[in-house]
């Protein structure tokens, strides 16, 4: 019988009480003491691709199966797993058989489906609403079905077809509301996937698996990919912590691992396993007898491996694909590289037009608190013939404190200046065509050098200063008028942080700016003062707020310093850092108005859930993940007010937004924005 929202009868009764039971498990098992502790796992998988084209090399992690002869590929591992709480976790590999080239690691966003927390809101990091916890209960139907007197089957159903809910079935402890096992099935990120896991028996190991079990197929384009993985968990050691045996370099070690991998193994390889591994342990056997043998002068080889190094695995793979590389002898240091030329990086907006952005990562860690980082974010606006960079370097001293020494740089950003504009209109004659001389916009280059400390989980102080080059856009033009082309400021800066609630609540933030007239060749004096005010209310099943309500003013302005440049209220060109890159920001409010008022008052609000308007209808629910809406107002003293209204949603394959402008009363104008999302997880 299926549960409804309400529950009148003996039997729905009964069915409720062993519901309320399963929601119930996961608080009464102690769960203090899983940090610090470890177990070993046995894992395997096989790949086979069905049909595949060469779209398929642009796909992240997939390079490795997309070309080549080979279309069936496997690989075995056995792991320790050292625990830092539920959910955190290190893997050390100690045995590793990899039979992609090259040992790639391919279809790696599968990994996160061996770790499931099933008893929390979302199952897979932060992803697909589970059945098996009281938040979701509306967005399901249950049917229980007795088999004996202990155990009883559960089949669950999504109510709406939706890409963040799940069907399935569960082996269920009457007494206690212990899942025994469970199957998942569900699509999420282009995965249509069948989980089979079976849980520990007692204590904190029932609520983790000891077995998992996935089917799973990937389709894209054309190309078609099935794949199949099994994990082992709570396995003994077997002696290999003592072993070095990872990356074999050599037939004999290549044996012992062959040799160790059949020991641990907890069930037969299928026929198609062992022949991809027969042909693997063939084909290397064969490479150290031809590489004994082989009489080819050194010279000349090095030469062959290195131009299929460069031009096929370099060009190739890290052109369309990312580049992720570790360094130093314990791997302290990493390097991330967004693709080259992947056109799935791609955004489009009213405003900018066509945009490609670009993203580098770079760090190295000397001890776990004390690291040194450095980034490019990057963007080039086809419509507005720009690139904008920004480039953030960190030292972080006291990672505990977040401590840090940072240098920000930040190039291409345009700055509007209405004051430019009205002394030329006062000084030059009637025939020149200012709006084409664009003499009322120059680009902005900024650099912000500052220390920041925490003194407590409540408090931050940040002190610094920053630099300002404008430049005109027309340089030439600005000079044939005999008026300035480069304005410069030096400020030293004041920021103090006051998070009420700690990390996990609103943040405060006030900020203050002078800028002094002769300071390392400045030729701006002004003071500026800012509070901001942000806060994500996390609600249940996916669901939550964003807020943000902040206003600045400057108290002081000298009358040759033209340009009003807020920190808090500007035009975003490479965004990110909220849930969406869209919330906390104005898309349609023209460039020219965030530098055109001495003060501003702004608020927006966003708020975003799984299943809220479009999601409801049973063919688009079954691909849009979240849904969001956006309302945002600003008051300055030519906009009293400017309020904007968004609608957007996300898919496996892009986010979609559409905006209403409304100033003074009065209907501005409707844009659009879209954003690739297609493998931003992977």
């Amino acid at each position: 019988m299926f549960l409804q929202a309400t529950q009148l009868f003996g039997r729905e009764s009964a069915d409720t009480v062993l519901l309320n039971r399963i929601f119930n498990y996961a608080q009464t098992i102690d769960t203090t003491s899983v940090e610090g502790s470890y177990t070993y796992a046995y894992h395997r998988f096989f790949i086979s691709t069905d049909k595949r084209n060469a779209i398929l090399l642009a796909v992240p992690t997939m390079y490795g199966v997309a070309h080549g002869g080979a279309r069936k590929f496997a690989g075995e591992f056995f792991e320790k797993i050292n625990f830092h709480g539920i959910g955190k976790f290190e893997m050390v590999p100690l045995l590793d058989v990899n039979t992609i080239p090259h040992r790639r690691r391919t279809l790696t966003t599968l990994l996160k489906y061996f770790t499931p927390e099933i008893y929390e809101v979302t199952i897979i990091e932060g992803n697909m609403l589970s059945p098996f916890n009281r938040a979701n209960r509306h967005f399901y139907t249950y049917k229980f079905i007795n088999l004996s007197s202990d155990i009883v089957k559960l089949v669950f159903k999504a109510r709406i077809d939706n890409t963040q809910l799940l069907s399935g079935r569960a082996m269920i402890d009457k007494h206690t509301g212990r899942i025994v096992s469970t199957e998942l099935y569900g699509e999420h990120d282009m995965i249509r996937f069948r989980l089979s896991l079976t849980m520990g028996e007692e204590g904190l190991k029932s609520l983790l698996p000891i077995k998992c079990e996935l089917k799973s197929r990937f389709r894209f384009i054309g190309s078609q990919i099935s794949a199949s993985y099994i994990y082992h968990y709570d396995l003994p050691d077997f002696g290999c912590d003592s072993l070095a045996l990872r990356y074999g370099v050599n037939a004999a070690n290549d044996s012992l691992i062959k040799e160790k991998l059949a020991e641990i193994r907890t069930e037969p390889l299928t026929k198609d396993e062992e022949k991809v591994f027969e042909r693997y342990y063939d084909d290397v056997l064969q490479r150290y007898e031809r590489a004994a043998l082989d009489t080819v002068p050194e010279e000349v080889k090095r030469k062959k491996n290195l131009a299929k190094y460069v031009f096929w695995d370099i060009l190739g793979d890290h052109v369309l694909n990312r580049i992720k590389s570790k360094f130093g002898s314990n791997d302290q240091g990493y390097l991330r590289i967004s693709p080259i030329l992947n056109p799935l990086y791609l955004g489009y907006s009213d405003r900018r037009g066509l945009t490609y952005k670009f993203d580098v990562r770079c760090g190295y860690s000397f001890t776990p608190n004390r690291d040194i980082t450095i980034r490019l974010k990057a963007g080039y606006s086809f419509k507005q013939k720009q690139l904008f960079y920004y480039i953030p370097f960190r030292f972080n001293y006291n990672k505990r404190r977040h401590a840090h020494i940072a240098i920000d740089f930040d190039h291409g950003r345009h700055i509007y200046n209405s004051d430019v504009k009205n002394k030329v209109d006062e000084t030059i004659i009637d025939s020149l065509d200012i709006h084409n001389l664009q003499l009322d916009y120059f680009r902005d280059t900024h650099l912000n050098i500052y220390n920041n400390y925490d003194i407590s989980d409540q408090w931050s102080f940040n002190a610094g200063f920053s630099f300002h080059n404008r430049q005109a856009i027309k340089p030439k033009a600005f000079k044939m008028l005999g008026f300035e082309t480069r304005f410069r400021s030096a400020a030293p800066r004041l920021e103090v942080q006051y998070r009420p609630l700690g990390w996990s609540g609103p943040i405060v933030t006030l900020d203050y700016e002078r800028g002094i007239k002769g300071f390392l060749k400045s030729n701006s004096e002004y003071e500026r003062w800012e509070i901001d005010g942000s806060y994500i209310h996390r609600l249940h099943s996916l669901r939550s707020i964003s807020m943000r309500l902040g206003a600045g003013m400057y108290t002081r302005k000298q009358a040759e310093n033209y340009f009003l440049d807020f920190t808090n209220f500007r035009e975003n060109n490479i965004p990110g850092g909220w849930n969406d890159d869209w919330s906390g920001e104005f898309e349609l409010l023209r460039s020219a108005w965030y530098n055109s008022s001495r003060y501003y008052i702004r608020a927006n609000g966003t708020y975003e859930s799984p299943l809220l308007l479009a999601s409801r209808i049973p063919w688009c629910g079954h691909f849009i993940e979240i849904e969001r809406l956006y309302l945002g107002a600003v008051m300055a003293e030519e906009m009293k007010p400017y309020i904007e209204f968004g609608y957007g949603f996300k898919t496996r394959l892009a986010s979609l937004g559409a905006f209403v402008g409304n100033k003074n009363g009065r209907f501005e104008r409707v844009g659009v924005r879209f954003g690739f999302e297609l493998f931003r997880k992977w």
